[in-house]
């Protein structure tokens, strides 16, 4: 971590602060001449200021927001945003305006263990507008659990009245926005409590934590089958609680927004009560989709015996 860190020592002029908060979720990106576009409007005619003095300003006021999140305050954030704000934080589904911003402001009570530094990027001006970049690093979740999360931020300033307020914002992640060691142990959580459900005749925590994009192949079946089938299963498991089965972790990888989990499974028990001997070879596919994990793809083989195996790798 002291690597990390040190590596993303700022290299501006204006200097470094050690500030908390910032949207979670996954990063949304648009092409940043749309955004100062959008945010901009007409020019004005006023443009009588010190550019230099207006870059202190505002790299001041941007620290001062993250400061308040610290506190778990985000009234100054909302005190300094333009009646026509909109931005879209890393992990909204859409842009927010000043008034979703104030319900966040409600919420944000109390959650003050979040921990961010900022880097500042550079910033540029045209008439009384003003966009700056600049990077995140958090280190620790607002319920104190440490991370290691990167992001860029860019904002669009404009000056109303000779005052300089926040019209636009746009985040993206620039790390997967994760820890992955907290995702092992999520999702293979998650996978044990799919069997656990199954074994009460219950499908339903299945398809809560499919993708509305999933599609599995499980051992047997001629063909993959999507969402809607396994929804359809939901009625057709209830009531059938017998099924006794035994899992056993294999590995996990993760690269960027996926996982794919691998894990070895033992029936005895069919969920009818017939008693069996069976034994699987799971691979299941998870998407990271805004800031949960979704099962999206699954696929079952009959676990091969072991002697198989070995004749088959000598040869």
């Amino acid at each position: 971590m002291d690597a990390v860190r040190s590596a993303r020592q700022p290299k501006h002029r204006w200097g470094e602060t050690k500030v908390m908060k910032l949207f979670g979720g996954r990063a949304a990106i648009l092409p940043l001449a749309m955004l100062v576009a959008a945010c901009a409007g007409p020019p004005s005619g006023n443009v009588e200021y010190d550019r230099a003095a207006a870059r202190d300003e505002i790299w001041e006021k941007e620290q001062a927001i993250f400061a308040g999140r610290s506190r778990g305050d985000l009234g100054i954030y909302v005190g300094f945003t333009a009646g026509d704000y909109m931005g879209w934080p890393p992990g909204s589904p859409d842009p927010l305006g000043v008034e979703q911003l104030r319900e966040r402001a409600e919420q944000m009570r109390g959650k003050d263990r979040e921990e961010i530094a900022m880097e500042f990027g550079d910033i540029t001006f045209s008439g009384n507008t003003a966009v700056i970049y600049y990077s995140t690093h958090k280190t620790r979740l607002p319920d104190g659990t440490p991370v290691d999360q990167t992001a860029d931020i860019a904002h669009v300033w404009v000056r109303e009245d000779d005052q300089w307020k926040l019209l636009g914002a746009l985040g993206r992640y620039t790390s997967p926005g994760y820890d992955e060691a907290q995702a092992r142990d999520e999702i293979w959580r998650r996978e044990q409590a799919i069997y656990a459900a199954r074994g009460n005749g219950d499908l339903q925590y299945y398809v809560d934590n499919a993708s509305e994009h999933y599609m599995g192949w499980p051992p047997g079946w001629p063909k993959p089958s999507g969402i809607d089938q396994l929804r359809a299963g939901v009625e057709l498991m209830r009531g059938l609680d017998q099924e006794e089965l035994a899992m056993e972790f294999g590995d996990i990888t993760f690269s960027g927004s996926a996982a794919v989990i691998y894990y070895s499974t033992h029936r005895t028990r069919m969920p009818t009560g017939e008693a069996v001997d069976q034994r699987f070879d799971i691979a299941h596919v998870w998407a990271r989709e805004g800031d949960e994990w979704r099962l999206l793809g699954a696929l079952g083989r009959n676990r091969a015996p072991t002697s198989n195996f070995a004749a088959d790798s000598e040869n």
